[in-house]
Order: C-alpha cells, then structure tokens, then sequence
C-alpha cells in the first residue's frame, strides 16, 4: 500500500472531491493523510484519512467570506470578485500551502500528492527539482480550462472553433487577455512564487497547473469536454460522489418527495450553490415563479441563505431548505435548475438527471456551454433569466427525449467509470516513469 498526502482549498467545491478521493483511497489500504480547512475535519476523518489543519491564515470559512475579507464586499460581483479572488484566496496561500505541505512531508514522506488544481501551494514543489519532491497530480474541480486554439479563452463562453479564421481569433484574443487583462494576476502569482524561491510560471496559470503535474485528473468525461487534442497526462475520472453526513436524517418536508414520486410528478431541484447565494432573487425565486402553477414538486436548497426570508414568495408546490445532501436527493430528481457550479452539475448527470444551467460568473459560462454541446442540459446564456425563460427551458427539457435519453447515457457512463482505479494507476505510472 502506498502514502497518500491530499490537500484542498477550503470551500467545498474543491474540498469535497478531494475529500472523496481520500475516502476511495483510504478504503483500499492506502496510509492516507489530508489537508484543509478545519471546517472539514469530520469529514475528512468519517472518509477514514487523517486530518491536518491548514495553517491559521488560510484556514478561512466559506461561509463567511466577505466578514473575513470586507474589501471583497465592496467588490460588485463578477470580474473584480474574481480578479480579488484569484489574488487573495489562491495566490496568497501559495507560500502557507507550501510551508504545510513540506511540514507534513518531513514525517509522512508521502509517495503521492494530490490536490485541487488552484491549490497553488505545489506549484514551487513543481517549479523545483523533481527529485525533491513525491509524484503530483492536480485534481480538476471544474470544467478543462486548458487553453488551445480549438477554444476560445477559458472563461469568455465561446463555442469551439471550427474554421482557421475562428482559430486565429481565438489565439489573438487569448494573447491579448493574457497580456492586458490578466497580466496583472499572472505577475502577482510569480510574486508569490519569488517568495519561496520559485521561478517564475513559463505558462499561463490556468495552463501550469494542468501541464507541470505529473497528472492532471479531469472531473467527467471527455463527452463533457470539447472535441479537442489534449495531452496523455489528462486523464477523465468520471464523477467522485459525496457521502450523505454521518447521521443525516430525512427532513420534515420528505413525504413530500416520496408522495410526489408515488403520483408521477416531475420533481425539480434549483440552488445556486454554495458561495454565489447572497441574492436568491437570480434563479432560485424565478424558478419557482416559473413553477407554481405546474403539476410538479420544486425542491430550492437556499445552500446557507436563510430559507425563511422566501416564505413569501414560496409557492403551494415548493419547499425551501437550506441544506440536503445531493447523493440523497438526487436519485429522487427529474432536472436540475443550477447556476453551473461544476461539481452539482455532475452529481445530477450521474444521477441521470438533465439540467438547466444559468450562469454568467467565473467559469460558469464554460460549464454551460460543454453541457449543451454534450446534449445533456440548456445553456440560458445569463445569470439573471426570467420567470419565463426558466418556465419554456423546463418545458423544453421535459419534452425533448433526447436531451432525457442522453443525460441517462452519460449518467451510465459516469457510474461506471472508477475514478479510484484511474488515480491509483496513473500515479504508479508516473512513478515508474520517474524511476526508469
């Protein structure tokens, strides 16, 4: 059996994964010890790894970023959000990262690493000498944001480029984003880099922590990808489940799923995930607007908003709940209403479940426009729909057989796919590969 050490940024949609990865890991035998934030011991311990906590400056909550950070609260969302993001939230934990990866490596030396790919804390380990170092893999959270002329800039949601003229913009507009855009990011990470003796990034950072790890694990399938050349070290894990809470109970409103179940009716799940939830008034209240006079049960998860505040607005045929497990509700969902958080929209096509993304923060856009084109869901194309435009999408999904039928294809194919098998094999490849 082998060292594991796996580390995550703290908030779960980076976490969660990892935390599942440990868990796959730890119950084939592996010795495996994982680092993140404190909020995630129990489940990284209920996983069967040992936890370590990050170090106190980066070991934030989620769940209360703008009172951590008020200078992040002045910040309208999009963009400026994510430039701040990018700076303060990844790029400053790069030398703390490091500093707790080489403190538990000095006692656990590790045969392997992994971690969420903006865990930048790898990045000097990487940039360094490859003895000094066990074998890395970086864990793709989100959909491929490897750059190429195939695609436009990751990020912008443009369609794939299928004539040379449509490649030569996109590698114009890439160059020129990179350069006037996000020139800036790129020169603060190398900053952070310097300071712990590390060489400056040769690549783009979103193209780094795909190509200098030794593997670059891709959440889902390349049916969920855009048809491009990508290289041998990506390799597609499939969907890594989470586990309901040790001692999670069927809620209150329950019989309310099992009765919509038992008279056929079609149930939907809407959220809006986890961190962009400060306004619900974007997806979650239009959808039960759009709902409320259909002949199905609306299932909103307000994801720590309080549920409370919608009671007004909450129709005869909605329940509101600021929590459920997605590995105990879905089985039960006919389609998802989302705003693309990556790791939501996954869990559903597992479940077979199709989806309707509105989206228009961070790479949500992306996520969108590889699930339309997989035909497995609707991209919206804003952030913002109205009542209406949820309403006909919905419609469209539920009478249109083959975005049903595909979803369930991919669904199968995610369930078969095992994504401890590929971890375990692609890390003893590449240990081999550094020994020959």
């Amino acid at each position: 059996m082998a060292k594991y050490l796996l580390a995550a940024t703290p908030m779960p949609g980076h976490a969660d994964p990892v935390i599942a990865a440990a868990h796959g890991l730890a119950a084939r035998g592996h010795d495996v010890v994982v680092q993140t934030g404190s909020l995630f011991r129990g489940a990284v311990e209920r996983a069967g790894a040992a936890f370590v906590p990050l170090a106190a400056e980066i070991d934030i909550d989620y769940r209360d970023l703008n009172t951590r950070f008020p200078e992040r609260a002045a910040l309208p969302p999009g963009p400026a959000q994510m430039f701040w993001g990018v700076r303060h939230l990844f790029a400053d934990a790069i030398a703390p990262q490091w500093r707790g990866l080489s403190g538990i490596l000095a006692s656990f030396p590790a045969d392997f690493l992994l971690t969420d790919m903006l865990f930048l804390g790898t990045l000097p380990f990487l940039l360094g000498k490859r003895g000094e170092r066990p074998v890395v893999g970086h864990l793709g959270i989100s959909s491929l944001a490897l750059s190429g002329p195939e695609i436009g800039f990751y990020g912008a949601g443009l369609p794939p480029a299928r004539t040379a003229q449509q490649r030569a913009r996109n590698e114009a507009v890439a160059r020129y984003l990179h350069a006037q855009v996000f020139g800036g990011v790129q020169n603060y990470i190398n900053e952070k880099l310097a300071a712990c003796g590390a060489p400056r990034l040769q690549k783009f950072i979103s193209d780094a922590v795909v190509m200098l790890p030794d593997a670059y694990f891709q959440l889902g399938l390349p049916e969920l990808e855009y048809d491009r050349p990508l290289p041998p070290r990506v390799k597609f894990l499939g969907a890594l489940p989470p586990h309901t809470p040790a001692g999670y109970s069927a809620p209150a409103w329950w019989p309310a799923v099992i009765a919509a179940r038992q008279d056929n009716k079609k149930i939907v799940l809407v959220t809006q995930g986890t961190i962009a939830n400060d306004d619900l008034g974007q997806l979650v209240i239009p959808t039960m607007a759009a709902l409320a006079d259909e002949d199905m049960l609306v299932v909103a998860v307000t994801s720590g908003a309080d549920p409370g505040a919608l009671l007004a607005v909450t129709p005869e045929n909605a329940i509101t709940t600021p929590f459920v497990p997605y590995d105990f509700i879905l089985p039960h969902v006919d389609l998802l209403v989302t705003n693309g958080g990556f790791g939501g929209v996954l869990l559903a096509l597992r479940y077979g479940v199709p989806v309707v993304i509105a989206g228009d923060s961070e790479e949500k856009p992306e996520i969108a426009g590889r699930i339309a084109a997989a035909g497995a869901g609707l991209d919206l194309a804003t952030g913002q729909p109205g009542a209406e435009m949820i309403g006909d999408a919905v419609a469209h999904i539920f009478n249109t057989p083959g975005i049903l039928a595909r979803a369930r294809q991919i669904g199968d194919k995610l369930r078969r796919q095992n994504a401890i098998d590929v971890i375990e094999a692609a890390f003893a490849s590449a240990a081999v590969s550094d020994a020959a």
